[in-house]
C-alpha cells in the first residue's frame, strides 16, 4: 500500500498542470455524455471513473473498449467527450477507439503511461498516468499505475465537480438510498 502511495505521490508533484486544465475544459464544455474506455485492468479503472464522473453530476458511461469497437459506440453523439484508459497505450481496441472517435471530431482524453504511444497521438489531452515501477512483484501486473490513474481520475472528478456548483443537496439528491444518501440528507438539512 506505501507503494501505491508513493506512486500517487510522485504523479501528483508531476502531473502537468496544462494538459489536467485542458481536460477539465472539455469535460466542462461536454453537453451530454462522457464515455469512457479500456480494456482488462485499464477497462476497470475507466469503469470506476464512469461511476465517478456519474456520482458527482457529470453523466458518463463505460463501454468495454471491445464492446465500443462492435456497435457500442452507437451511444456516441455530437457534444460528447471520450476518455480512454490503457496502461501502455498501446492496447489495440482502445487505440482503433480512440482514433476513430477523434477522426469523427470527439475530443479524446487519454489516461496512460505511453505518452509516445498511439493512444496519446489519438488524444486531444494526454493525461500521464505512468509509474517507474509496478507494486507487483515481477513488476509485470499493473497495481501502482492503476493506482495512480484511478486517484487522477477521482481528483478530475472532484475538481470538475467543484467548478459545476456541485452541493451536498445534490449528492442527496441522487443517492435516494444508503449511508451515503443517509450523509447527505443530514448535512443538507
Amino acid at each position: 500500500m506505501r507503494f501505491e502511495a508513493q506512486a500517487i505521490e510522485r504523479a501528483a508533484e508531476r502531473l502537468n498542470p496544462v494538459a489536467l486544465e485542458a481536460a477539465l475544459q472539455i469535460l466542462q464544455a461536454c453537453t451530454r455524455l462522457v464515455t469512457v474506455t479500456g480494456t482488462g485492468v485499464s477497462g476497470l479503472v475507466a469503469a470506476k471513473l464512469a461511476a465517478t464522473l456519474t456520482t458527482y453530476g457529470t453523466p458518463a458511461v463505460f463501454v468495454p473498449a471491445s464492446t465500443a469497437l462492435h456497435g457500442g459506440l452507437g451511444i456516441v453523439r455530437d457534444g460528447d467527450v471520450a476518455v480512454c484508459v490503457s496502461n501502455s497505450g498501446r492496447t489495440e481496441d482502445t487505440v482503433a477507439v480512440a482514433a476513430g472517435l477523434a477522426r469523427d471530431g470527439l475530443p479524446v482524453i487519454a489516461f496512460t503511461g505511453g505518452p509516445d504511444s498511439g493512444l496519446a497521438g489519438a488524444a486531444t489531452v494526454v493525461i500521464d498516468t505512468s509509474v517507474s515501477v509496478e507494486a507487483c512483484p515481477l513488476n509485470a501486473v499493473p497495481t501502482a499505475s492503476s493506482a495512480v490513474a484511478v486517484a487522477i481520475g477521482d481528483a478530475i472528478a472532484a475538481e470538475l465537480s467543484r467548478r459545476r456548483g456541485w452541493t451536498i443537496a445534490d449528492v442527496a439528491r441522487i443517492h435516494p438510498a444508503g449511508a451515503v444518501g443517509r450523509m447527505a440528507r443530514d448535512r443538507s438539512q
